[in-house]
């Protein structure tokens, strides 16, 4: 919810003047909030990477994959949740279309057709009391267990690290990105989007001081690896394949 919300992306359009951004900035933070500068680009930062991710993980559970063990594995990450829980909180009908919107806007990312399916179902999320997941009184109950029949999902082999990875490494590259277009000033501005914004887990430093930890050169060659496995969402940009860190 916005009231709840800690992260306000301030967005500077071709014709916005300093003294603009600098009284918004200035608004937020005496409404509380922590603001980031953001160009004015499709999904601005945080929902281009987080869609990206939500999308990815409606990929593999359409390859296979059992969608609650990579709920888990989200968690055990430190995430507040997992993909799919995520995915109910915002509203299926809703994450279908703004996932629609932005696999338009930035053709290297295929649409996973899970979620149009589902929103054509019916099925809402918690604000419609079952989507993934059932909910009582807003509260989660137990994994929804008309959503395989619905979607097509059979039972699926459990998620492993290696899937989960692939959802971190796919943020990675689009955070490439949009450092790249400038959509964000620097590093620090994507890690303050994606702790306040998406509840990237704090201890972790964000994504790209989770990415530097890791070490960036070997998640490039991982991303260069899954480009030829999956397509050109895994590819990583110049800018990040030129650096030895997303910080230096």
């Amino acid at each position: 919810p916005v009231d709840r919300m800690p992260l306000v992306e301030v967005i500077r359009g071709e014709q916005t003047s300093d003294a603009t951004v600098a009284t918004l900035h200035v608004l937020a933070l005496r409404l509380g909030k922590t603001p980031i500068v953001v160009a004015d680009r499709p999904g601005f930062l945080v929902n281009r990477i987080l869609v990206a991710y939500l999308n990815e993980a409606c990929l593999l559970a359409g390859e296979g994959v059992d969608w609650r063990s990579l709920d888990r594995l989200a968690e055990a990450f430190g995430l507040p949740m997992g993909p799919f829980r995520l995915i109910d909180e915002v509203g299926l009908d809703i994450a279908a279309e703004v996932g629609r919107t932005l696999c338009a806007a930035f053709p290297q990312l295929p649409e996973s057709p899970l979620l149009a399916a589902a929103a054509a179902g019916g099925l809402r999320g918690k604000k419609g009391g079952a989507g993934f997941y059932r909910y009582e009184h807003d509260r989660k109950t137990s994994p929804n267990p008309a959503i395989g029949p619905a979607l097509g999902l059979a039972d699926g082999r459990p998620a492993t690290d290696a899937d989960l990875r692939r959802l971190l490494l796919l943020m990675v590259a689009e955070a490439g990105r949009c450092l790249d277009e400038r959509v964000v000033a620097e590093a620090a501005d994507v890690d303050t989007g994606m702790v306040f914004g998406t509840g990237f887990p704090p201890f972790r430093g964000g994504l790209c001081r989770w990415a530097d930890a890791e070490g960036l050169p070997r998640l490039v060659a991982e991303l260069e690896e899954l480009a030829q496995r999956h397509g050109e969402r895994f590819t990583p940009c110049a800018w990040v394949k030129g650096r030895e860190a997303f910080y230096d």
